[in-house]
């Protein structure tokens, strides 16, 4: 709650104060479900079982509310940053438990604030105040940090040259703090934290083939020569063609979310006038289909052929990060725009919907072939595979060009160093 939020509630009576923090909860749970462009004041009211006009004697708009949300996030980073700065000194057993105290405390932290962290997910709708677009610019540089100090001398010098210890700290950074976003109702916190760790530092592999092995794989083969066909994303020329408007709806859906992108926002953005983008397109929901359908289309081929290709169990998961690693790269956009849908929240029917039902087939046949690995122990039993698939998933769906754009190898080489093969066994 922002300061000025506090000294407003200071001066009302308590009972205005619990209905005013139980509105605030109950918008936080809406947003968390629903999105916040999906979740109306109207919405909200109901939930809370007032009528909407009283809705208004504590919130001018939908807006203050999520102000107020974001606001409450941003101090708890700051206070947690400052937090786990001063214990982790005073952590016993050497860097590994400072690395395991600090992902456990970020991702309460997350588990905590999924509302919030939602609304971090896109940039504001059109109409949107400033205050509201400067409260979405999330920051935390005070626990990158951190995450830098709990990393020191994780590994010896010797072994750092060979490690990646820049991508593990973006990794287990953006894991921790997106942990509710990425994996949920995978139980406490706690556990989430251990998982994310265990897989990170341990590995998923007991007896991992070597880089050539992996190269040389059937599963490797297939899943190259998939993303060969990949086309490249098509290149606005501003003549209003069916394809510009494409490719601008896109970039908005990717951009704002596709709930709060308005087919005006994308007539706008493709440079056309209304009455020429309905010559070209029937609706926004078409739109939305056409990309869905070639992404799609595209990922899962070169996502099959990795899992289904017969190989070990080792070479599948590698080829299938691979893919992964080359689709978060050519498939930026339609990645962000189906974050939320590929674990069923706002997948309610038309594309989406068929998106989230071709992921979970597809997340079922990842928890297949890593219930094949536990059963001839070539794959460590962390957890149940249906909660092992959600979180290898998100360790190779992160985006790790954006850090100090890392290229494709690079982010290869240090899932198999980590996931695979485990950033702490010796080589």
């Amino acid at each position: 709650m922002s300061t000025s939020s506090r000294m407003v509630d200071a001066a009302i009576p308590p009972m205005a104060r619990q209905r005013t923090d139980e509105i605030r909860r109950t918008a936080a749970r809406l947003f968390a479900v629903s999105g916040y462009s999906a979740t109306t004041m109207t919405d909200i009211a109901n939930a809370v079982g007032i009528l909407p006009g009283s809705l208004y004697h504590h919130f001018t708009s939908k807006e203050e509310i999520a102000v107020e949300i974001l606001s409450e996030l941003d101090q708890e980073l700051s206070a947690l940053a400052a937090t786990t700065s001063r214990r982790l000194a005073k952590i016993d057993g050497g860097p590994e438990e400072r690395l395991r105290y600090l992902a456990r405390e970020v991702t309460t932290l997350s588990v905590r604030n999924s509302a919030a962290l939602r609304l971090y997910s896109y940039e504001a709708p059109s109409a949107a105040t400033e205050r509201f677009r400067s409260a979405l610019k999330l920051q935390a540089p005070a626990l990158e940090k951190v995450w830098k100090r709990a990393l020191d001398g994780l590994v010896p010098p010797s072994v750092a040259r060979s490690r990646d210890l820049g991508l593990l700290r973006f990794a287990f950074h953006q894991l921790t703090l997106n942990a509710a976003l990425n994996v949920p109702c995978q139980g406490e916190a706690e556990n989430i934290a251990r998982q994310t760790c265990d897989l990170l530092l341990k590995g998923l592999i007991t007896d991992c083939p070597d880089d050539r092995d992996l190269d040389g794989s059937a599963a490797m083969r297939a899943a190259r020569a998939a993303m060969a066909d990949w086309r490249p994303p098509h290149e606005p020329a501003g003549t209003g063609t069916r394809d510009d408007i494409i490719a601008a709806a896109r970039a908005e859906f990717a951009r704002r979310g596709y709930s709060a992108t308005t087919i005006r926002d994308v007539a706008e953005a493709a440079g056309v006038r209304m009455g020429t983008l309905y010559r070209r397109v029937d609706s926004k929901e078409e739109i939305l289909k056409e990309i869905l359908d070639g992404y799609t289309a595209s990922m899962d081929q070169a996502l099959r052929g990795a899992l289904t290709t017969g190989d070990s169990v080792a070479a599948s998961l590698d080829a299938f990060g691979l893919v992964f690693v080359n689709g978060k790269r050519r498939f930026r956009q339609e990645s962000d725009i189906v974050k939320f849908s590929s674990r069923g929240l706002g997948a309610t029917g038309g594309p989406f919907q068929e998106y989230f039902e071709q992921t979970q087939s597809r997340l079922r046949l990842l928890e297949s072939l890593l219930a094949q690995g536990i059963a001839d122990s070539s794959v460590r039993p962390f957890t149940a595979t249906e909660s092992l698939g959600p979180h290898i998933r998100a360790v190779v769906w992160l985006p790790y060009q954006d850090f100090g754009r890392a290229s494709a190898p690079r982010t290869h080489t240090f899932l198999r160093t980590s996931l695979l093969r485990g950033f702490l066994t010796p080589t």
